[in-house]
């Protein structure tokens, strides 16, 4: 490729993989808490207005929704749990 054409497209791909959505929303390592009675998970922020059992345990949000399928019931979790995908971008301006 000639490099007068190199650079434009170099710097065209940095800024789609910038751009285009492409990190999840909500990490699959990020913690949660799970209630085994009630089968549902919840995020730690919320753990104090969440209607919890005493048998509770604390795993990744990944092995939360795969492994055991729970489910996300109360409102501030599902705010701070969000599903799809969002741009690198907005990512890294949000943290």
């Amino acid at each position: 490729m000639n490099k007068k054409f190199l650079w434009p497209f170099l710097l065209l791909l940095l800024l789609l993989l910038l751009f285009l959505p492409l990190a999840d929303r909500t990490s699959g390592s990020e913690r949660v808490i799970i209630d085994h009675n009630k089968r549902q998970l919840v995020h730690p922020a919320c753990f104090d207005q969440a209607d919890l059992t005493n048998y509770i345990d604390e795993v990744s949000y990944s092995r939360a929704t795969e492994d055991l399928d729970y489910k996300i019931k109360d409102e501030c979790s599902m705010e701070r749990l969000e599903k799809g995908r969002e741009s690198v971008i907005s990512k890294i301006l949000n943290e």
